[in-house]
């Protein structure tokens, strides 16, 4: 041994004192010292070590070794205590992260009250810091109220309907957040919705299965229809329209529908309803396409069950009465027009439903001229003699085809309203008298000539306009005819200081008028016989009182009157 080195010797056998661990130095409890030998691949080495307890006692012991193994499990323990401490704090951290937890009224929330309480939750209100909160841009910090975690305020002022903002802010010591900063907003809507529905239900009828109830409301109200224990609802569209279903029983029901808007507002409306969603039951006599009378009895059969339906007919558009119950009831049709008719049935129940039944036949009875009243759709030989007779008043210049069409419809429209006859395209007694026959005056003859049916009938003499009052000429129409008329003066200078003359001898019409279209001119009697036969009157036609009491008789409104010189 020299100074602190010395030569090891060898190493007794190995004892449990003995650490031996992969290939890594050996140590030798007897001869630890100051010096520990390793051995391995390098041979023997020297290093240094402190002193130990065998310096003193002389028995060796392995104490550092014991710490530095000792030292190296405690680490990983340590470790994990910290980790959990860490842990610890960042869970605490998280746990006192303040928010905004609950709001009244909430985010897009709609109350019916213009002083609502405004009310704020925040987790860990106490630990914040500059806390402030504003309410449609004005600071009411001051104004509010704080119980626990909850601020409240309430608006110094009944607020108007409309839509209001709420902002929160404050300032946190919390590692996770360090300010919060929430903004919503709610609407006060105090008005009650509207609630309208279709004009059906306001006339108490359903005829759907199931039942259905329409109609206009707030956008977004829920509407519900409440009949005894059953209950539906539906929301209303963004439109405003509502449709709720609900299965009744036919009969009657009184129904309450109530529109609940996002406030809580309501409105109610009760309905007395009858639900009867079946058609009632109809049946008439089948026409044959043509028949060849102008009078039919139609027979009718209408049920609904308990209830009997109203039955309404129509022919031609004007209404027809029905003669006995609608359960076995007839129509009476009678004098038929020739030509094209439209017969319409109608059977409507309780609920509304209806049931119609229409037929299209054409009455060809006759195929004399006159015989009939002819519209569109009649045919045969009396419809080419009515094309014939408006041809020669010069309104027809078709074919002589025998059918009742769209052109000879014209025709008699045309002639209708050129001889101030009602215009409705049918040719009834007035115009068929008006074709039958006219009436020509012959001013150079002084003569008036009667044609029925083509061929003269009757002359008889006549007296015109004077020269300074001269009789217009032209073809003109029948307009009225008067028994025992009043003579009322003209608007003539001649008679501005007459006065009127009531029917008797001395009338200067006598005891018949016949107006026609033109101007103020007339075909009328006379008391001075002795004129007829001269130009003496005023502008009139006058004839002898026998005369025109018989013409007056022949000639119809309507007819026409030709004026000649």
């Amino acid at each position: 041994m020299k100074g602190n080195r010395f030569t090891a010797p060898a190493c007794p056998t190995a004892s449990p004192r003995t650490g031996i661990r992969r290939g890594r130095p050996i140590s030798c409890p007897a001869t630890l010292g100051e010096a520990s030998i390793p051995s391995g691949p390098q041979g023997v080495g020297i290093i240094r070590q402190p002193r130990t307890k065998a310096d003193v006692t002389g028995t060796p012991t392995d104490v550092p070794y014991r710490r530095y193994r000792h030292r190296r499990r405690r680490w990983p323990y340590l470790t994990a205590a910290g980790l959990l401490v860490v842990a610890a704090i960042v869970g605490w951290q998280l746990w006192r992260v303040p928010w905004v937890s609950a709001t009244a009224p909430g985010p897009d929330a709609f109350v019916s009250s213009q002083s609502p309480v405004v009310k704020l939750r925040v987790r860990n209100l106490q630990e914040l810091a500059d806390v402030r909160v504003f309410f449609a841009g004005r600071d009411v910090t001051a104004a509010t109220t704080l119980e626990g975690d909850e601020l409240a305020f309430a608006p110094p002022d009944d607020l108007a309907d409309g839509t209001y903002v709420v902002r929160f802010s404050a300032r946190a010591s919390n590692l996770f957040r360090r300010s919060i900063v929430q903004e919503w907003h709610f609407t006060v809507d105090t008005v009650d919705p509207t609630l309208d529905v279709d004009p059906l239900l306001r006339e108490g009828k359903i005829r759907t299965e199931p039942a259905v109830f329409t109609g206009e409301s707030e956008p977004g109200a829920v509407v519900t229809a409440e009949v005894g224990d059953l209950t539906a609802s539906e929301t209303v569209a963004a439109e405003g329209d509502f449709r709720v279903e609900m299965d009744l029983p036919e009969g009657r029901a009184e129904v309450v529908l109530t529109a609940t808007d996002k406030a809580g507002n309501s409105v109610s409306r009760t309905l007395s309803l009858y639900v009867d969603p079946s058609p009632p039951t109809l049946e008439v006599t089948r026409l044959g396409r043509t028949v060849d009378t102008n009078s039919l009895t139609v027979k009718v059969a209408a049920d609904d069950g308990a209830r009997a339906p109203e039955v309404l007919a129509t022919l031609d558009d004007e209404p027809v009465e029905l003669d006995g119950a609608p359960a076995k009831g007839k129509l009476k049709l009678n004098g038929l027009a020739e030509g094209r008719h439209t017969l319409v049935v109608t059977a409507t129940d309780r609920g509304g439903n209806t049931t119609t039944d229409t037929q299209v036949f054409t009455v060809d009875s006759t195929e004399r001229f006159g015989a009939a009243t002819l519209m569109r759709g009649a045919r045969g030989k009396d419809v080419r003699q009515l094309q014939v007779r408006l041809a020669q008043f010069d309104v027809y210049d078709g074919g002589n085809t025998g059918q009742f069409g769209e052109q000879t419809e014209a025709a008699v429209l045309a002639f209708q309203e050129k001889f101030g006859l009602m215009a409705d395209g049918i040719v009834g007694p007035r115009m068929l008298m008006a074709l039958s026959g006219h009436v020509v005056v012959d001013l150079s003859e002084l003569k008036l000539y009667l044609y029925r049916d083509g061929e003269l009938a009757k002359t008889y003499r006549v007296a015109t306009g004077a020269p300074e009052f001269p009789t217009p000429t032209g073809t003109f129409a029948v307009t009225s005819k008067v028994m025992d008329p009043t003579w009322y003066p003209p608007n003539s200078e001649w008679a501005k200081d007459a006065e009127p003359i009531p029917p008797g001898i001395e009338n200067p019409l006598g005891t018949r008028w016949i107006g026609t279209s033109a101007p103020a001119v007339g075909i009328h009697g006379t008391p001075d016989p002795g004129s007829i036969g001269t130009y003496a009157s005023h502008g009139c036609i006058r004839m002898y009182i026998s005369d025109v009491e018989e013409l007056f008789e022949k000639v119809a409104v309507g007819m026409p009157v030709l004026i000649r010189r």
